[in-house]
């Protein structure tokens, strides 16, 4: 069944839950394709699927908390995103993966406006991303 995504919470294994967030853009993993046509291939061209994938990287908005640290970037930790619990109430879910922050912005100040900062999480590879299903 669909659901919104209020609920969810990421924590970030060295740095701990970061905060109130705002935004996750969804993680995205490729995987390239090798090109196997020959002088003989007719039509169109042919493709094998890739052996490796690229793991991706999620973007976080999350509210500034000035009395905290910023988190460092190049730190390997694992990230976990946990979904809500669905309208059924009886499932949850997460995605969690090694890798690292490669990108910490600073908000904008402005009147009106709340302060939030951006962080770029790229996945190592090394661990994941996996997406599991609890019951």
């Amino acid at each position: 069944m669909a659901d919104t995504g209020n609920g969810t919470t990421l924590t970030l294994s060295s740095t701990g839950a970061v905060g109130n967030v705002r935004r996750i853009t969804g993680n995205e993993e490729t995987l390239g394709k090798i090109g196997v046509s020959h002088l003989g291939t007719t039509g169109h061209n042919e493709y094998i699927p890739g052996d490796l994938s690229e793991p991706g990287e999620v973007t976080f908005e999350v509210e500034l908390d000035p009395t905290t640290a910023k988190p460092g970037l190049g730190t390997v930790e694992t990230a976990t995103v946990t979904f809500p619990l669905g309208s059924g109430g009886s499932t949850a879910a997460n995605t969690a993966g090694t890798g690292f922050l490669t990108k910490v912005s600073e908000p904008t100040f402005e009147n009106e406006t709340l302060m939030v900062r951006e962080l770029t999480f790229a996945f190592d590879g090394k661990t994941g991303p996996t997406h599991t299903v609890q019951s």
